[in-house]
């Protein structure tokens, strides 16, 4: 079986990273993670790495978006949960998302052509069950969860945060990730795909590879959530839109009570 990530760039004119896991339930490998451009240059990659075979894509990104403006039920759903972490979610809204791609919403568009690939999108998943299916997640709120964080990581540019400071955080997301090689399922990822020498990077290759290993987390997100649907949920419906993640335990009555208002 395989899980796909893809952290899409809400425009086509920047890159996206994306990576494949071939996971058998208990154990998996990263295959393959690498950054492209185009939504062609996204479907080649899935149709030579995945073919015909079952796979589940996690996408970050999002893929419904039916408000013009404000924000979705799934983002007000993950501010409830997990904001006390710093894990909300910016709003997702037609006229915000729309600037970056003439109009239109990306994931959207990714999805029709993913589709036609023969991914159904569904967000609710069977635990090891054989299927091509695609779904929207979030990674911070995930690392909150399989990380066990108190806050985020704090990797990504904002003001205020120095090229020191996010070479630190990406080397603690890196031990995170290694460390997975004894979570439930495993999984094990080759030296060659984490740079363990970040600081000699330049802007544009820390960016570059901050969206390579983000697919690689969303690729284990989707795995894990196919090892472990019990403790996840679907935070939103597919009518208003809709972010899968995991939960800890103590959310998990919270955040259907939230889902039902």
């Amino acid at each position: 079986m395989y899980f796909v990530g893809i952290d899409l760039a809400w425009s086509g004119k920047n890159r996206s990273g994306i990576a494949i896991i071939d996971g058998n339930g208990k154990n998996g490998s990263l295959i393959v993670a690498n950054t492209v451009l185009t939504d062609e240059e996204i479907l080649d990659f899935v149709s030579k790495n995945v073919k015909d075979e079952p796979a589940l894509i996690a996408i970050d990104a999002p893929l419904i978006v039916p408000n013009k403006k404000g924000r979705r039920l799934a983002e007000q759903l993950v501010g409830d949960l997990f904001r006390r972490y710093d894990a909300g979610a910016h709003p997702s809204n037609r006229e915000r998302l729309g600037a970056w791609s003439n109009g239109k919403i990306r994931g959207e568009e990714i999805t029709k052509s993913l589709q036609k690939l023969g991914f159904m999108h569904d967000p609710y998943v069977k635990k090891h069950e054989t299927s091509r299916k695609l779904f929207e997640v979030y990674p911070h709120p995930s690392m909150v969860v399989l990380f066990n964080l108190n806050k985020i990581l704090r990797y990504k540019a904002k003001p205020n945060r120095d090229n020191a400071f996010r070479v630190k955080e990406f080397e603690r997301y890196n031990n995170y990730l290694k460390a997975l090689n004894k979570a439930s399922p495993a999984l094990k990822i080759e030296k060659k795909f984490l740079n363990n020498d970040l600081k000699k990077l330049r802007l544009s290759e820390l960016k570059s590879y901050e969206d390579t290993i983000d697919a690689v987390f969303c690729a284990y997100i989707a795995y894990y959530y196919w090892a472990n649907p019990q403790n996840c949920s679907v935070l939103g419906n597919m009518k208003a839109g809709y972010i899968m993640t995991p939960v800890f335990e103590s959310m998990r009555g919270t955040q259907k009570a939230l889902t039902a208002k």
